[in-house]
Formats: structure tokens, C-alpha cells, sequence
């Protein structure tokens, strides 16, 4: 059944599309979409801008991106399609409060707003937030378990959305510790086949003692965004033909973001300050979008 309704889409060159998937979750997923979001709404030529959490399980993203609307602009539209009380996994979620949620029913959802969105005349530039890391599970439904393969009622969400072919902006984790998870999530999100256009960290203190090569005291996220371009310099031709759209830093497909400010101290002075950077990576991500239709 899934497959009937993902025959029946697909993406339009006047209406660009990105996946926000996260390396794990708390990596800082929300707030690189809601920097995406009011990149595109500052373009002149962005037509509408729409923001799709397709999963909420406790708490609202949605409501951290209208609170970041910098000019509460009305081409900004935000909407979130299925939601849970309980701040857990969506599979966990849904079985605890007998609200089952099947993968058709959220690529049919999914599909249909993007539809819409397409029906109009005018260019528009969606940004479609997941929820935990890339290889958490999607929401729990006995549907799923009569799907071939799937016993457990549930897919992972990089299974579940892998069949509309959107390309991802992959937020990196920037911790101590997270080049490991980042660098298998990737492997894990080119595998199933994702075109994987932009890594983002967030930067997350600084190391003890730690160094560059010309003695400057070395940042976590600094460290584990220099981590990720070695590894995909290090891999044969072959290997690198999967991730050949983030193969460079000079090239603004590897971007990394000074830290946040302490809660529950509002971003906005922090968005405005990295005003350029997301403009910047808004434009990357257009004329990367506009060679997927060449």
C-alpha cells in the first residue's frame, strides 16, 4: 500500500524539498530547521516556506519555529502531522497511549501536504524536520506488522521516508564522542541512498588541552566536523561517489555553528548572528536542488 501512494509523487523542481535528519537526538535538529526556514523566508525569491514535523512526541518543534520567526512572516507555513504527549521514541509513544500510527498513513499524510504544497503556482521551499536520529524507529502500528520483513510493527524513519527520494541536510552531532555516531548514521543514511547535501554542526565546548595544527585551542564540533572530511577523503573513488555532495568544506556543504547560549536564553540574538551562514547554506542548498532536474 505504501508503495502505491509514493508511485503517485514526486518532487518538482519549482517546489525544493529537504529532510532534516540528526545524527542522534538533542544534536540540534530544530534549530538548524528553524535557521533553514528563516533563511528561505529572508530570499527574495522563495515563494512560500513551509516547516513539516511529521512525528511529535512530547513538547512542539513546530511552536520553536513560529517562536523564531524573526518577522513573523506570512509565507511561513508550519504544520505537524502526527503527535503524541509522551517525550519518547514515536514507537514507544504510540503503543503507551494506544494511538497506533502506520507507515501508510504517514507517507500518505506526508505526500498529500506536499501535494498541496505543489499545487500552487508560486516556488516554495519545504523543510521536513524527523524526529530522534535518522535510524530511530517510526511510530508503532500492528499495519506494520503484516508488511513483509516487519514482525515488530515498526521501520526505522530513514527506511520509512527512503522511498520519496528527498535529498537531507544531516545535522552532525558536535559532542565529545560524536564523530563515531555521526560518521554511521551517514554511512547508514547513503546506504539506503539518501543524496545527502549538507552536514551541520553546532558546536559544544571546547576540548582540554586539545590543539589545531597551528596551536589554536580546538572545539569539539570543530573537531568532529574536520573529522568527517578526512574520513571522506580517505575512502577509494568508489566509496566516495556516494557522498560526493559533501566532499569539501570550501564548498559550504560542511558547516559548523558556534555554540548555543544557555537555556533558556532565547536564540534570536544567536540567529541573527549567524544570519550570513544560513543564507549562505540556503543558496547551497537551492542550486544543489536545481541539478537534481538537469
Amino acid at each position: 500500500m505504501a508503495s502505491k501512494t509514493i508511485s503517485k509523487f514526486a518532487l518538482h523542481p519549482k517546489h525544493r524539498t529537504h529532510l532534516v535528519f540528526g545524527a542522534n537526538t538533542d544534536v540540534g535538529k530544530s534549530v538548524v530547521s528553524t535557521g533553514l526556514v528563516r533563511a528561505a523566508a529572508a530570499a527574495t525569491d522563495s515563494g512560500t516556506v513551509n516547516y513539516i514535523k511529521p512525528l511529535q512526541c512530547g513538547g512542539s518543534d513546530e511552536s520553536f519555529v513560529v517562536r523564531h520567526d524573526s518577522q513573523s512572516q506570512s509565507n511561513i507555513t508550519c504544520k505537524t502531522l502526527f503527535t503524541w504527549m509522551t517525550p519518547a521514541s514515536p514507537h514507544l509513544a504510540s503503543r503507551w497511549e494506544n494511538l497506533p500510527v502506520s507507515d501508510e498513513q504517514i507517507t500518505l499524510s506526508l505526500t498529500e501536504s506536499m501535494k498541496l504544497i505543489q499545487s500552487s503556482s508560486m516556488n516554495s521551499t519545504t523543510i521536513i524536520e524527523t524526529a530522534g536520529g535518522a535510524l530511530s524507529p517510526s511510530s508503532w502500528s500492528p499495519d506494520n506488522a503484516s508488511a513483509a520483513g516487519n514482525r515488530l510493527g515498526w521501520s526505522t524513519q530513514a527506511d520509512l521516508y527512503s522511498p520519496l527520494h528527498i535529498p537531507v541536510v544531516f545535522v552532525g552531532d558536535g559532542k565529545l564522542g560524536g564523530i563515531s555516531v555521526t560518521l554511521s548514521t551517514l554511512e547508514a543514511l547513503w546506504n539506503r541512498g539518501y543524496s545527502v547535501d549538507a552536514v551541520v554542526f553546532i558546536n559544544s565546548g571546547t576540548g582540554n588541552g586539545g590543539n589545531d595544527q597551528d596551536g589554536n585551542a580546538m572545539s569539539f564540533g570543530e573537531g568532529n566536523a574536520e573529522a568527517l572530511e578526512e574520513y571522506i577523503m580517505m575512502r577509494n573513488t568508489k566509496q566516495r561517489s556516494l557522498c560526493r555532495n559533501i566532499e569539501h568544506f570550501d564548498d559550504g556543504s560542511i558547516v559548523l555553528l558556534p555554540s548555543l547560549p544557555p537555556m533558556p536564553e532565547r536564540l534570536d540574538n544567536w540567529y541573527e548572528q549567524n544570519h550570513e551562514r544560513f543564507s549562505k547554506l540556503n543558496h547551497l542548498l537551492n542550486a544543489k536542488w536545481d541539478t537534481y532536474f538537469e
